[in-house]
């Protein structure tokens, strides 16, 4: 993993997070924007990123793999079995949290940066959540919820569809995308530069990041092909910071939510956007409340909307796909209640 006494891995991962961070915060790139657009039947712009994001991060990793330069079968996504009652409840737990918590991870990371100090408190009970979760006092609940592991039908969507070539499923994945793309109205914010090319760079690093994960590993490393997250690495980053005398190690994932952070920061302060805000309390129970939902969803669900969602999704796992459509589920659910509850007392806004 080192080439000449550098890290590549954790030094490529920070890179790859500034860069992503910066992105995020430049465009407002953000899942659950984009749901809720949806969902109110606005304009679907935002949606149209995320979808394009999705299917760059597939084209680049299923050639990623085809060309040889990454492993994708020993990834998490790609388990022969998985507990698929707790992938379900958990993806649907972790899309009402991300509702309830302003957004999904990473952009509450980069609403933290902006100076929004809900967003600040939020990600840290997100991270103390993912441990509670893990080994602490949510785990027994976990554990419940997650069921007993079952084997799938397939592993990916290729071997579900009988043994189709993976370039054949990724080509029309990405055609139908790409048609959603191109229906979009005249008038709609889809037609500008700013969302279709923030697509582009989020889908591109997604994919660019499973390659950064294992470079300058040799033949006799045993390197984790990984790529960009932000449930375990987010443990992994605090567990560093907490624990790097017992030496605990720092990890791609790690420095590329670190990152993520120091990216989004720059971009603010670089556009002198930073403004320190708090939010009223209830506004600040909701969100942290989102937050450990999010904790909590996300260890069962395996992921979140990028984790899952876009390098879940772009090893054509049936899995993720499971998964993905659980979140969206779940968002749907929590963005209905929430509409309801703002219709009672308009004062109640996330």
């Amino acid at each position: 993993m080192d080439a000449g006494g550098l890290n590549i891995p954790v030094w490529g991962g920070l890179v790859l997070g500034v860069l992503l961070g910066i992105v995020l915060q430049r465009s407002g790139f953000c899942a659950r924007a984009a749901l809720a657009n949806a969902f109110e039947g606005k304009d679907k712009a935002r949606l149209r990123a995320f979808l394009l994001a999705m299917a760059v991060a597939l084209a680049g990793t299923q050639l990623l793999s085809g060309l040889g330069w990454v492993d994708l079968s020993g990834t998490p996504y790609l388990r022969a079995s998985v507990p698929l009652v707790g992938l379900v409840i958990g993806g649907v737990v972790f899309g009402a949290g991300m509702m309830l918590a302003g957004g999904c991870p990473s952009r509450i990371m980069v609403r933290a940066a902006e100076g929004q100090g809900g967003a600040l408190l939020t990600w840290l009970v997100f991270v103390l959540a993912i441990m509670a979760s893990l080994e602490g006092a949510l785990a027994p609940l976990r554990e419940i919820a997650s069921g007993p592991a079952m084997t799938l039908p397939a592993r990916t969507l290729p071997a579900l569809l009988g043994g189709v070539p993976a370039w054949t499923v990724t080509a029309g994945l990405v055609a139908l995308i790409g048609a959603f793309l191109l229906l979009a109205p005249r008038q709609s914010e889809w037609w500008g530069w700013k969302l279709p090319l923030s697509g582009m760079l989020v889908g591109g690093l997604v994919a660019a990041s499973w390659y950064v994960s294992i470079a300058g590993s040799s033949e006799f490393d045993t390197p984790v092909t990984s790529a960009l997250a932000f449930v375990a690495p987010a443990q992994d980053l605090m567990r560093y910071l907490t624990m790097e005398r017992l030496g605990f190690p720092l990890k791609f994932g790690s420095t590329a939510v670190l990152g993520v952070f120091l990216g989004a920061l720059l971009s603010v302060v670089v556009a002198r956007r930073f403004h320190w805000v708090m939010p009223t309390g209830a506004q600040m129970l909701r969100n942290m409340a989102g937050g450990v939902m999010m904790a909590w969803g996300g260890i069962l669900a395996m992921g979140c909307t990028i984790g899952q969602g876009m390098a879940g999704v772009a090893t054509l796992s049936v899995s993720s796909f499971i998964a993905v459509a659980s979140m969206v589920l779940g968002a749907w659910m929590a963005h209905r209640v929430l509409a309801m509850a703002t219709r009672a007392n308009p004062a109640a806004s996330v």
